[in-house]
């Protein structure tokens, strides 16, 4: 909790790009956004910051769900260049993020 505190005070946190999924009022998932606007001779770059899914509901779609609604959210924001970080080892993240189209 006192992460997402601290990352909620930060001047990039935007409530509208924080993303919550739900299974009978449990939080089962969520996807961070934040966008980079300090980039040298670079149009704004959207960032998954952070995406999680609890083990209970992986494989379920969850992880998917949340990054299609963040990629959106910075899509409306007129952000057409995103990124994000995972671990060589997160198997089920990679497959993901290959899924949505990052390389």
């Amino acid at each position: 909790m006192q992460d997402l505190e601290n990352r909620m005070v930060e001047p990039w946190f935007d409530p509208a790009g924080f993303f919550l999924a739900s299974n009978n009022n449990k939080l089962v998932g969520t996807c961070w956004t934040k966008i980079h606007h300090d980039l040298v001779n670079q149009a704004p770059v959207g960032e998954l910051y952070v995406v999680g899914v609890d083990p209970d509901y992986m494989g379920q779609g969850i992880g998917r769900a949340v990054s299609i609604a963040a990629l959106n959210y910075l899509y409306d924001k007129g952000i057409r260049e995103a990124m994000l970080y995972v671990d060589a080892d997160n198997a089920q993240g990679l497959r993901l993020y290959e899924a949505l189209g990052f390389s």
